[in-house]
């Protein structure tokens, strides 16, 4: 006769577990809320000189990223987390928005319009990529503890979450429409305040973010891909990298833009720590990640996964 204390041993440190990840997760998401969006509403203040608003990109991009990261990379379907992901877009949009009001004292349609322009901007250029190596090289956010079986059951809530997103998304949107002015709103105005119709503007945003590309990737893989024991060489390499991303950055713009002038150290001391930073926060947020337990690994093929479920579902011979 099996021992009852040793019976429930294994169910009670279980739920413990999942608790303790569940508290941690929260705890992680709440920060990460906060942060950014005190960071937003900060951010316009920053914009007076070269090396604050160097800095402020840095937050804004690491944050862009994390959203996207949630939204390419966690293991789920694609199309429940769009409407939520565009969410987390659009209320860190008011946040700016709110910053820009409070920093001017009154609303200004050109600014906010002109944010709206760069933010979808750094979006699309975090997200498609990451969603091409998604679909690629089939990478997942998952966690240890997960299998097919519980994977199988989150599909059961497809619609009711993508309503759910797409209200809140309505509804946020609707929120950010009232902030602006009853002034004239279009595509094209909005492109002219943001400047990216500016050649030259257009080519350093541009390659900020590319170069922001192959910083943050790097992180992502460190933190939830390698080994627990390479991690602190990897960090190591890792800012050496980022240091000669950075050289080379200041060098292409210097080629093609020329001197910046009297705000030469400003700029480029921006544009280094502001890439250091960036990873900083990527490096933090994705370590907590596997902290709790999560990996990124590369999913099975869809052909596997019916036969894996249905493998779990049949019952074995022995219990029937």
């Amino acid at each position: 006769m099996n021992d009852p204390a040793a019976t429930d041993g294994c169910p009670m440190h279980s739920k413990t577990l999942s608790v303790d990840r569940r508290t941690g997760l929260i705890l992680l998401v709440g920060v990460c809320s906060v942060g950014f969006f005190i960071a937003d509403v900060a951010t316009p203040t920053y914009f007076k000189e070269p090396f604050p608003a160097m800095l402020a990109m840095g937050v804004v991009t690491a944050q862009l990223t994390v959203i996207c990261v949630w939204g390419t990379l966690v293991r789920g379907t694609f199309w429940i987390r769009l409407p939520w992901t565009l969410l987390l877009l659009v209320i860190s949009w008011c946040g700016f928005a709110w910053g820009i009001t409070i920093e001017k004292g009154s609303p200004n349609t050109a600014s906010m319009l002109g944010a709206a322009m760069l933010w979808m901007f750094g979006f699309v250029t975090s997200f498609v990529p990451l969603k091409i190596a998604a679909m690629c090289f089939r990478w997942q956010i998952v966690h240890h503890s997960e299998n097919n079986q519980t994977a199988a059951r989150n599909f059961n809530y497809a619609i009711r979450d993508i309503m759910i997103g797409t209200l809140l998304l309505a509804m946020t949107m609707g929120i950010g429409r009232v902030m602006l002015p009853s002034d004239e709103i279009s595509f094209t105005r909005a492109l002219h305040a943001s400047s990216l119709n500016e050649p030259e503007l257009l080519f350093a945003i541009t390659l900020y973010g590319i170069i922001s590309l192959l910083v943050k990737l790097p992180c992502i893989w460190i933190s939830l891909g390698e080994k627990a024991e390479k991690i602190r060489s990897r960090i190591g390499f890792w800012c050496i990298y980022c240091l000669f991303l950075a050289v080379v950055e200041i060098g292409l713009l210097v080629a093609v833009l020329g001197s910046p002038g009297s705000d030469f150290e400003e700029i480029f001391g921006g544009i280094i720590i502001s890439h250091q930073l960036m990873g900083a926060i990527m490096l933090g947020v994705c370590c907590t990640l596997r902290g709790l337990g999560y990996r990124l690994e590369r999913s099975v093929s869809r052909q596997a996964e019916p036969e894996s479920a249905a493998t779990i579902a049949a019952p074995r011979p022995e219990s029937a």
